[in-house]
């Protein structure tokens, strides 16, 4: 800083006499009330905002590794994207679906449009739904695996309360959910009016839910879900897909 750029400045702005034994830049400083604040020389400035830019990436890794862990995506799929998915024949109509939504993933999040992969055990439709939820969580959304038959057990009755709130919550309010092998639960009336709670209040709060099942989109999964819930399923908020690949595990044997 020169003495009239100082000037303009303030003029409480002052050349202390210091000078920078790394840049050569004379220290200026400020008065401002009665205390003197030194002014950083070009090279401190540097360090300063390396400093600062350092810390805000640590920020925004800290809280992607929160976003992954709250969300609780699989290790197996931990890493699912669409460039490392494994398409065999079967899976075209489901990639493509999945490909388009998250080409407009920020449009579909917002409107809260979400996917049904329907489609026999093993014929890769969870790799596809961990990768829109992976992507979100990059996004910086907040998002959630959810394996149906396995919440839906730790929700019964006679479990630790607090548990199973932070299990309904993480279904309730992400802004992304993945309801993972819908129809694998032992349906019964109770089931039916916990998935009816789920899927009836993120419909109305327009959050997407991202569904995989086993369970053919008709009478087969009105059955285990419930008519209201049926209803929510097949409104045009969700794009509903077939994937009839055969087994991966078998294909990979």
């Amino acid at each position: 800083m020169t003495e009239e750029k100082a000037k303009k400045i303030s003029p409480n702005v002052f050349d202390t006499g210091k000078v920078c034994p790394n840049c050569g830049e004379h220290i200026f400083a400020y008065k401002f009330s009665t205390k003197v604040y030194e002014c950083p020389c070009s090279c401190k400035s540097s360090t300063v905002k390396a400093e600062d830019a350092q810390h805000a990436a640590e920020k925004k890794a800290e809280a992607r590794k929160e976003r992954f862990a709250y969300a609780g995506v699989p290790r197996n799929f931990a890493d699912a994207k669409l460039n490392n998915y494994r398409r065999l024949p079967g899976t075209e109509a489901a990639y493509a679906a999945v490909k388009g939504y998250l080409l407009s993933r920020q449009e579909n999040i917002k409107a809260g449009n979400g996917l049904i992969l329907y489609g026999p055990t093993g014929s890769g439709k969870t790799h596809l739904a961990c990768a829109v939820l992976n992507c979100a969580l990059e996004d910086g959304y907040c998002a959630a695996y959810w394996c149906v038959p396995q919440m839906l057990e730790m929700l019964m009755p006679g479990g630790d309360e607090a548990e199973q709130q932070m299990i309904l919550d993480k279904a309730l309010l992400s802004r992304v959910l993945l309801l993972d092998d819908l129809g694998a639960e032992k349906s019964s009336e109770w089931t039916r009016k916990e998935l009816t709670i789920i899927l009836d209040s993120r419909w109305r709060e327009n959050r997407p839910t991202i569904i995989t099942t086993n369970l053919l989109p008709d009478e087969e999964l009105r059955r285990d879900c419930g008519d209201r819930s049926y209803s929510r399923l097949m409104s045009d908020h969700y794009q509903v897909v077939s994937v009839t690949a055969k087994d991966y595990r078998r294909a990979r044997a």
